[in-house]
């Protein structure tokens, strides 16, 4: 039932122990997942033309890498007015095809760096920031406050994300991918 209410548009608001325990039943998932290859799956292409099961495991690790970056940045548009975020959202939609090209090389790079044997190493620790980063926030009005974001990017970004939504996009992200790892 909680992860029902992850669904981006959802006017319902998690709590941080909501947020908390859904990082923590993703790790679960993630690890289970890593679990159930071997290190030859790790070589193997995955259901996503041009990547390897290894590269699709990466690529959903830096989606949660990547909240370390955003965050600062959401909390610092989220203390300005609404719109003014919007512009920088236009541009960074406007270069989504430059984006999408670096994104699928990172990929590829990752891949390699975040080896079979290191990454579930990676991810604990990534995570365990996360949740120390839930643990910062103790004022319940920041939760709603955040920024426009490059809709181009991301299907799972919504226009708006808010800090609640950007603790779940790496979730939505991971559940999006986790389908096209090939056994």
């Amino acid at each position: 039932y909680l992860f029902q209410k992850i669904i981006m548009e959802n006017n319902e608001h998690l709590s941080a122990e909501e947020i908390r325990t859904l990082l923590n039943l993703t790790r679960d998932e993630f690890h289970a997942l890593l679990d159930s290859i071997s290190e030859e799956d790790w070589k193997k292409q995955s259901l996503n033309s041009g990547w390897s099961n290894g590269e699709i495991l990466a690529h959903i690790l830096f989606g949660f890498i990547i909240l370390n970056a955003l965050l600062p940045l959401t909390r610092m548009w989220g203390r300005l007015p609404k719109q003014s975020s919007k512009p920088f959202a236009n541009f960074l939609n406007f270069i989504t095809k430059p984006f999408n090209w670096v994104n699928a090389l990172g990929a590829r790079g990752q891949g390699k760096v975040f080896t079979y044997r290191r990454i579930g190493k990676l991810f604990d620790k990534v995570h365990t920031s996360l949740i120390s980063k839930v643990d910062k926030i103790r004022n319940n009005d920041e939760w709603q406050k955040g920024m426009y974001y490059p809709t181009q990017w991301d299907p799972n970004f919504s226009e708006f994300m808010t800090l609640e939504k950007l603790f779940l996009y790496p979730i939505a992200h991971f559940k999006f991918h986790k389908n096209q790892i090939a056994f």
